[in-house]
């Protein structure tokens, strides 16, 4: 059914994360970078507490209101783990990796799994 790689960027006091940079430097980076290894897709989510209201992290952060454990999330995917494993290992990974530090201060929680389930809904 495919294979999910998760990036996660933590959501601590001092985090700092440019989702502006994000979307228009860093993602087209991966897509360029990657693509070639087998990246299907890729999608973005900005993480809310659902019981503050639907606040933003960044927000809830400046008002001091409970915040989710991470700030932003990145789901890539890929047919099979090999996929990612050949992507990651290769030379197009080091211009990925070193790209973070250009938009968070904080180095990502990055998780991966096989799909067992899917709506197409």
């Amino acid at each position: 059914m495919g294979f999910n790689a998760t990036v996660l960027y933590p959501n601590e006091p001092d985090t700092t994360f440019d989702m502006k940079y994000y979307l228009s430097n860093h993602m087209p980076l991966v897509e360029e970078r990657f693509k070639k290894y087998g990246l299907k897709s890729w999608e973005v989510i900005q993480y809310y507490d659902t019981a503050a209201g639907g606040s933003s992290a960044q927000q809830q952060k400046q008002s001091g209101e409970e915040k989710p454990p991470f700030v932003t999330g990145c789901t890539l995917v890929w047919d099979s783990p090999d996929q990612l494993g050949a992507a990651m290992s290769s030379e197009d990974a080091k211009p990925v990796l070193d790209d973070i530090k250009n938009f968070c201060n904080k180095g990502p929680v990055f998780l991966g799994g096989q799909v067992v389930g899917k709506s197409s809904t």
